[in-house]
């Protein structure tokens, strides 16, 4: 498993929705991909201890994984949208993501040659987590963030090199 993204430049952000990665956008030097990892502990508590745990027992792992893009595909960011929410710009309430299909993969490659790759395997998106700033005769941004969760084999995010 990745433990951090090293990449120099920018990068090719892609998803996949089920059948094949497609280009999302690219990332510019400014806005490069950022990954935190969250363990989720549980303590176990006795007597004998009191307030300070006897054991801990790693239950999972997750990573949030956030970038900016300065280009992007609009027919691919719609189709995200509408996978997460039901359709474009709307929403549908009590929706399963993980057992509903609503996850989905998300590739990091550097533009560089000879650099790691990150692939997240199920994806989704967090809440407040699509920003589309700089509107008027700048350029636009889209910020995203999603929550990865490990796959059905336990695997959070694999690395290969390009």
């Amino acid at each position: 498993m990745a433990t951090s993204i090293f990449v120099s430049g920018p990068c090719m952000v892609q998803i996949n929705l089920g059948s094949s990665w497609v280009d999302l956008g690219m990332t510019d030097n400014d806005s490069l991909p950022q990954m935190t990892f969250t363990d989720n502990v549980h303590e176990v508590k006795t007597v004998a201890s009191g307030a300070v745990p006897e054991e801990l027992i790693l239950q999972n792992t997750q990573a949030v994984v956030s970038c900016t893009l300065v280009k992007w595909d609009a027919s691919q960011y719609s189709a995200l949208i509408a996978n997460q929410r039901g359709s474009a710009y709307s929403t549908t309430v009590g929706r399963l993501l993980v057992n509903g299909s609503g996850t989905f993969g998300v590739k990091i490659t550097p533009s560089a040659n000879g650099k790691d790759a990150y692939a997240f395997g199920r994806c989704f998106i967090i809440g407040d987590a699509v920003s589309q700033s700089q509107f008027g005769n700048v350029e636009q941004r889209l910020g995203l963030t999603f929550r990865a969760i490990p796959d059905g084999s336990n695997v959070l995010c694999t690395k290969s090199t390009t």
